[in-house]
């Protein structure tokens, strides 16, 4: 279990990292290398070739493709396009956005053509070496090869075509999740999303089995589509390298949601990043197809609506066999805490996002829907015998605009009963339990990573990196997990930068409950 994460790598320095090196630290990584025999440096050389080899070894990055897409005719990137999701060092270059990607694609009669690939990163200005970056570039037509070249080493790139079809105009891209076990928050997002006409797409690292085994029956009935989320990993390296799933921003979130973009770009007319604790009520129309539409056909030159979230608290469900809505809504308490929203884009305006919304297009196209906020459920707790029902809640400020009407209410439950109906499911949802064990074990992780000190010591941004992937994970023998896994691949070693990549992912039961 332990290797899964931790990379043993002779090439990686003695404190498991990679930095950068200006010329002026190459001359003192050579002073090392003469006096140092350890992991990760080179033992003393009186040979000047081989120092200035050593030298350009140092100075190489390594990079991860999440996902590469081909596109005949898509209405916003043009012609014979490549998108790739990549996840690279930006410290490769001085402006890793400046870089020179050369692409060269090959067609089933032999045409081949040569492009140089554009590089735009989504990310704040944090200290995370590793930035997720958007790559596109012009292919020929129909091709049967695409490979990167450089130096005359090349590496074919795995691709796919996006999807040609979806269960719905409204996709719902959620967050990569790991080591979840609040089946509560699955099953409250799920029926929302599909009472109101969207459709889940959840990206999993690892997951209890019981709720693997409930989303199974949801993907097959086509409410919810259950997508891998393998870790980056490095399979063959000959240089030094920062390992990335720890260095970069909130675990390649962005890299998740711009895979989900590309995906969908060609069928869907509106796709929302939401995490799954973000539930939306739509309040000016019955769907969310009408509600978004009438949002930009108001405003037909924005990008992205945005909504800001609202922390509630619910109480625990203790039988998942027990679960309604009226349960949920009845104790819900609206808090005054409000927290940075999520967006919904139109995909023929957008090509690739960050966490929020995407940090390449202008921010005043960003409309941001008032009287409305995402439900953020911030907590689940037991409940207190004291405690009342109160009905609906209203709005937070508002004394008489509840947070769902009770007919919307009414329909979720009933959803929800024909759904149980189904003996298969019931059976699998009466296995569900909630140990409340690792999600504890999360916000200890990520409160002293980031939130404490960003929050509470002030930290400025950029000297922070937010990430928890140095999070150590209890193994319980009464919590078994399912985890992503893949076949990992090295290109060529190539300069500056060497491409790394995942093939034919699949489920696995012997991983264990980790990242």
């Amino acid at each position: 279990m332990e290797g899964f994460s931790d990379y043993n790598n002779n090439w990686l320095d003695k404190e498991n990292h990679y930095i950068n090196y200006t010329q002026y630290q190459k001359l003192q990584l050579i002073s090392k290398m003469k006096n140092e025999t350890s992991p990760g440096y080179v033992v003393e050389s009186d040979n000047q070739e081989f120092m200035d080899e050593m030298i350009e070894r140092y100075n190489h990055t390594h990079a991860f493709i999440t996902s590469a897409y081909y596109y005949y005719n898509s209405k916003s990137l043009g012609e014979n396009a490549l998108a790739m999701v990549v996840v690279m060092n930006q410290w490769t270059t001085e402006n890793i956005e400046k870089h020179t990607i050369k692409i060269e694609s090959t067609g089933y009669d032999g045409e081949v053509l040569q492009s140089n690939a554009t590089i735009k990163k989504e990310s704040t200005e944090t200290s995370c070496a590793y930035v997720m970056t958007l790559v596109q570039a012009t292919t020929v037509h129909d091709p049967e090869k695409i490979e990167i070249v450089s130096s005359g080493t090349r590496v074919a790139i795995p691709f796919r075509k996006p999807r040609t079809w979806s269960h719905s105009p409204v996709i719902m891209c959620i967050a990569p999740q790991f080591a979840v076990e609040k089946w509560q928050l699955f099953l409250m997002n799920l029926h929302v999303i599909r009472r109101y006409g969207g459709h889940m797409h959840l990206y999993i690292t690892s997951m209890v089995t019981q709720l693997f085994d409930v989303l199974q029956l949801y993907e097959k009935w086509g409410s919810v589509t259950l997508d891998y989320w393998v870790r980056m990993k490095f399979n063959e390296t000959f240089t030094p390298y920062k390992e990335p799933n720890r260095n970069v921003e909130w675990r390649n979130q962005a890299g998740a949601q711009t895979d989900c973009l590309l995906q969908y770009k060609e069928v869907a007319d509106f796709i929302a990043f939401f995490d799954i604790d973000d539930i939306l009520i739509p309040r000016y129309s019955h769907n969310y197809h009408q509600e978004f539409s009438s949002h930009f056909s108001a405003f037909p030159n924005y990008h992205t609506i945005f909504y800001w979230k609202r922390d509630v608290i619910v109480n625990k469900i203790e039988s998942a066999t027990d679960l309604t809505f009226a349960k949920i809504f009845s104790t819900m308490k609206v808090t005054k805490q409000n927290d940075y929203g999520k967006s919904i884009i139109n995909p023929l305006k957008v090509n690739s996002t960050w966490i929020h919304h995407s940090m390449q297009l202008p921010k005043n196209l960003i409309y941001r829907v008032p009287n409305t906020e995402l439900i953020h459920i911030k907590k689940i707790v037991e409940p207190n015998p004291k405690d009342k029902s109160t009905g609906i809640p209203k709005m937070f400020g508002t004394k008489y605009d509840p947070i769902i009407t009770e007919i919307e209410q009414k329909s979720l439950d009933f959803d929800l009963e024909q759904t149980y109906a189904d003996s298969k499911l019931r059976d699998a949802v009466s296995l569900l339990v909630d140990h409340d064990y690792y999600s504890q074990v999360v916000f200890q992780c990520y409160n002293s990573s980031f939130y404490h000190p960003y929050f509470v010591e002030r930290k400025p941004l950029e000297s922070l990196c937010p990430n928890a992937d140095d999070c150590i994970l209890p193994q319980r023998d009464d919590i078994s997990c399912i985890h992503s896994d893949a076949k990992y691949i090295s290109g060529p070693e190539m300069f500056p930068i060497t491409f790394h990549y995942a093939v034919n992912p699949f489920w696995s039961d012997e991983i264990g409950c980790y990242q």
